[in-house]
């Protein structure tokens, strides 16, 4: 049974999701620890879930609420427990129970590996736009830019990528 828990950052597990985390991104597309923990009990459009098999903790969801859209910020299943559809099925509990227009960012398909992560969420029905040119804001001081690629799940017929990339900068990563 797959099954997803909101977190604080005082729960039991937390340690564990925050090795997934570490483990599962690059240190330029990631927060850093304490600053996650913060926004997990201060922002309120903020949200992390643990993704549960059974009663062992596999994987993470973090996302926002950005009103009209959703934004998915990370997503990742531990790397032993990969390739048991567990992402699939978090990810369509997700959308199902959203019903709103999601975003998410990928590494553009440079190599086998982005080819593959694409092609998964491709087969759930995102959308990849990697004819725009999309860069993700340091997450802090110290930190780099990434140039990646958006995809959008459910969007409106008429909709500006531009207006998308604005609200994330704003919203999530606090770019003005």
């Amino acid at each position: 049974m797959i099954y997803n828990k909101v977190l604080s950052a005082n729960d039991v597990g937390i340690e564990i999701v925050m090795d997934i985390y570490q483990t599962s991104f690059p240190i330029d597309e990631r927060r850093e620890i304490d600053a996650l923990k913060y926004m997990i009990d201060n922002e309120d459009a903020f949200t992390l879930e643990a993704i549960y098999d059974n009663d062992t903790i596999v994987g993470l969801l973090s996302w926002w609420n950005l009103g009209e859209w959703r934004y998915i910020e990370h997503f990742a299943v531990d790397e032993q427990c990969r390739g048991r559809g567990i992402g699939q099925k978090v990810l369509m509990e997700f959308l199902a129970r959203n019903m709103l227009p999601v975003v998410l960012e990928v590494e553009p398909p440079v190599d086998e590996f982005c080819r593959r992560r694409i092609s998964f969420y491709r087969t759930i029905g995102f959308r990849l736009h990697d004819t725009y040119s999309y860069t993700q804001p340091p997450y802090c001081s110290g930190r780099n830019s990434v140039e990646l690629c958006l995809m959008s799940y459910n969007a409106p017929a008429l909709y500006s990528l531009d207006e998308v990339a604005g609200l994330l900068h704003r919203n999530v990563y606090g770019v003005k």
